[in-house]
């Protein structure tokens, strides 16, 4: 599945993307469950000559899912020429959601809207146990879809399965919902290889017999070709006639095909831009220098006193902070950079194709050209160039890159461009070099540094962080709205209402399966010059394992998010075979009750409460259609038979909120590695305070594990080279919790729907990329931010006020109310407004 890699097979299968965001998630279970099978991938608009004779080298195409309806062209592009094949041409086709609907369509069927659309709900399908449902009996697959097909009086087919509705009083949904007793789910032709499917069997809630179908499916496919079909006279046949960009097409050929193709991707290169520019930092070209660093016992001091012993400057300021709520895997450890009046800024304005340095009064340029027209391509050479050889490998963070992208920055990664704004920065990073990271799980202070031989400032801040601190000198206290003055704006629940009812338009329409509609509210406030204040009260009302603390290029952010985007490890070295295996983690939320229904005072609900409100069908949709788009993108990267769901729908307390989570996990693997990054400590006791440097001998993947629902295995079929976490994160963007599904589709629809308001850094992600090659990045939820540019001066009153942006928002399905959706919105506005007063 992945761009450039080559996995030998006796058969190879097509498949046609209709731009859906579940599409990798069918191929890998194409891969995984076929033996000795390959999956090439086009898009529905893929210019391709003689699209018949291209065909000859598949042994089977699966036409894909998608939005929108089948009789617009432009929405199923190929797919609706596969239905066209003269008989010499013919070969075994399965469709799949739309690619069902388009051959309903073309057979004389009619295709209509359900009157209550049906997206990421498990439904019963009864079969005629006939064809490829032979055997199953009844099945519960996922079902996503807004339209449905009816049969034609003359068309041909053969039909094979229902959802009925009497079959499906247990799965929580009304009988009289208005849609058809019996929706038809699957056919296929009586004399043409033409199967279809309306459901997902790819769905990670999909049973394992809607799986199986895909075997079935494949035992007849060979059958009809052994009995009936000539083929792949000429391997070239698959060369013939591509007439696209290289990133549209991936073709599992052997690198030489992949050469005469012209379809591998091609890295940028990791020595130019940032090694020509001026501006550098200590730490560059001294890749094998050991970290230098000291570790004390926390000694009962808190993340408020630390800063205030280190005088943590108010220009410049990033502390990605767990300590208000600490849990198994999500808040173990607390990152304070500790920046000086050199250090190494880097912003991105989207449109502009190049990267700013900044560092004291230099300025330099760097032409994103040669790194793919991305900014991902140029953060991932910086970091190749700035890789560490040692460090504790119990610390996440030894150094590296720390900061923000905004959400129209993540847009560009799915080709949606939005305007730009001179002054405010869509991507901003600060280069850490000198850093403290708390251990809260052990109760210690690790004080560490990538430049080279710099004790004396490692045993410095050891010095002051040794120091007596005075608890009460640090403390936060809340904020006196006398002093802030807020003016708070709110949204107007009627423009809000009638944007979640063009959300359910869409989504009727078969547009989208869930569009992330959210909204913003404005609070004026007298001018703080450090708003280090504000957020600790944040902290104190509204504890969350991802807050944030952040001043850079002109932004205050300051976050109480709950949600991980993703993570990855620092790559180790598997024990199997030669190669590096780094695992990808994501812990998308979706599905939210207010922790106090009757306000601050009243009485909390209790989690077993919450399990209740949060297991209707409605919240486990919502959930369920993002963490498949999830598996989606990460599948797209790692490959096949490398992700796994080891939690699923979760309830999950937090200060204000109970919350349903998921956590996804791939591994990915890179071959022809030379180095491990994972380092063992060589010093003594971990709790010692004498300052001491790592080296690094090999180590294991003790990641890897079997492939399932719950755990991960490491599949050979999927090695990369040259992947890292950062192609991940880029093709991850921006995150499905704030997006939708489909998420192109989405993301553009949501565009005009929200009228095209910014949303800015909210709904974007914040977090760091570690010279180890790890790195953690969090949504940006639950937070406030300001511009320093947005300022005023009011003249009545003849003082500065700051504009503070709050952010909010809901997952709009086709079950959603109106009333529901805005107090979902406005319970999580009023978990961050509480903070003003």
């Amino acid at each position: 599945m992945a761009a450039g890699v080559f996995r030998p097979s006796n058969h190879r299968i097509l498949f046609i993307d209709a731009y859906d965001s579940f599409s990798n998630n069918i191929v890998s279970l194409l891969e995984e469950r076929l033996e000795a099978v390959n999956v090439t991938v086009i898009k529905i608009d893929q210019s391709i000559q003689e699209f018949p004779a291209f065909l000859r080298d598949f042994d089977a195409v699966v036409a894909g899912p998608g939005p929108g309806h089948p009789e617009n062209a432009a929405d199923v592009g190929l797919i609706a020429e596969l239905w066209r094949l003269h008989d010499d041409y013919l070969l075994p086709v399965l469709g799949i959601c739309l690619g069902f609907q388009s051959l309903l369509l073309a057979f004389g069927g009619s295709i209509i809207p359900l009157a209550n659309p049906r997206h990421g709900i498990v439904r019963q399908v009864t079969s005629n146990n006939t064809s490829i449902f032979k055997g199953l009996g009844p099945i519960s697959p996922v079902h996503y879809h807004s339209l449905h097909a009816v049969r034609g009086h003359q068309d041909g087919l053969e039909l094979l399965a229902w959802d009925v509705q009497t079959d499906n009083h247990d799965f929580g949904e009304a009988a009289d919902d208005g849609n058809p007793d019996a929706i038809l789910m699957a056919a296929k032709h009586r004399t043409k290889p033409f199967w279809g499917l309306q459901f997902h069997p790819e769905s990670i809630c999909s049973d394992q017999a809607s799986q199986q179908l895909i075997d079935n499916w494949w035992v007849e496919a060979r059958a009809w070709n052994s009995h009936r079909r000539t083929y792949r006279q000429n391997d070239a046949c698959i060369r013939r006639g591509l007439e696209t960009a290289p990133e549209m097409v991936d073709l599992h050929l052997d690198p030489a095909s992949l050469e005469d193709l012209s379809l591998h991707r091609t890295s940028p290169p990791t020595n130019r831009g940032d090694l020509m520019c001026p501006l550098t930092t200590a730490y560059a070209n001294h890749k094998a220098h050991p970290i230098v660093r000291r570790t004390l016992s926390l000694d009962e001091k808190d993340i408020p006193q630390i800063c205030a012993l280190l005088q943590m400057e108010e220009e410049n300021a990033v502390v990605l902070d767990s300590e208000p709520h600490q849990r198994a895997d999500t808040g173990e450890y607390s990152i304070i950079g500790c920046l000086g009046p050199t250090i190494l800024k880097l912003e991105y304005h989207i449109n502009t194709g190049e990267v700013c340095l900044l560092q004291g009064t230099q300025r330099s340029f760097v032409n994103l050209d040669s790194y793919g027209d991305t900014i991902f391509g140029y953060l991932k050479s910086f970091m190749s160039t700035r890789r560490a050889a040692g460090g504790d490998p119990r610390i996440p963070f030894w150094g590296g890159l720390v900061g923000y992208i905004n959400y129209e920055a993540c847009l560009e990664t799915i080709d949606i461009r939005t305007p730009g704004h001179a002054n405010k920065p869509d991507a901003s990073f600060v280069f850490v070099e000198r850093s403290v990271v708390i251990d809260h799980q052990h109760q210690q202070l690790h004080i560490q540094s990538i430049i080279p031989e710099d004790e004396e400032w490692v045993e410095m801040i050891s010095s002051k962080l040794a120091a007596k601190a005075e608890a009460k000198a640090y403390r936060s206290i809340p904020i006196d709205p006398y002093v802030l003055h807020p003016f708070i704006t709110h949204p107007d629940p009627s423009s809000y209402a009638k944007k979640i009812g063009k959300c359910q338009d869409y989504i009727r329409r078969g547009d989208s399966y869930e569009l992330c509609l959210t909204n913003r509210a404005t609070v004026e406030t007298n001018h703080l010059r450090n708003p280090w204040p504000l957020y600790l009260h944040l902290r104190s009302v509204n504890a969350a394992p991802f807050s944030a603390y952040m001043r850079l290029g002109g932004i205050t952010l300051l976050s109480s998010s709950p949600e991980r985007f993703m993570r990855w490890t620092r790559p180790a070295i598997s024990t199997t075979s030669a190669t590096e295996v780094s695992t990808v983690q994501f812990r998308p939320i979706k599905g939210t009750v207010k922790r106090y229904p009757n306000g601050p005072h009243g009485p909390a609900i209790t989690l077993e409460q919450a399990t209740a409100l949060l297991s209707t069908p409605k919240e486990r949709a919502e959930n369920l259609m993002i963490v498949d788009l999830i598996r989606h993108d990460l599948h797209g990267v790692v490959g096949s038979g490398n992700v796994c769901v080891p939690k699923l729908m979760v309830v999950e307390e937090y200060a204000t909120l109970f919350q349903l989570v998921t956590v996804v996990e791939g591994s990915l693997i890179n071959q022809n590695t030379c180095l491990s990054h994972t380092p063992r400590l060589t010093t003594g006791p971990a709790n010692s305070p004498s300052t001491s440097r790592l080296a690094t001998p090999p180590s294991s993947a003790s990641d890897a594990g079997h492939l399932g629902r719950r755990r991960c295995k490491v599949s050979d079929k999927a090695a990369q080279t040259s992947k890292t976490g950062i192609d991940v994160l880029a093709a991850s963007l921006p995150p499905g919790s704030m997006t939708g599904a489909p998420k192109r589709r989405s993301c553009a629809l949501l565009r005009q729907i929200e009228e095209e308001q910014p949303r800015g850094i909210y709904s974007g992600v914040v977090g760091y990329m570690d010279v180890g090659g790890g790195g953690d990045f969090s949504v940006v939820i639950r937070s406030a931010f300001r511009w320093d540019s947005d300022i005023k001066y009011d003249a009545e009153r003849q003082e500065k006020r700051d504009t503070w942006n709050v952010g909010a928002g809901g997952a709009i399905t086709a079950l959603s109310t109106e009333q529901g959706e805005w107090e979902e919105m406005t319970a999580k506005l009023g978990s961050t407004l509480t903070m003003f007063g």
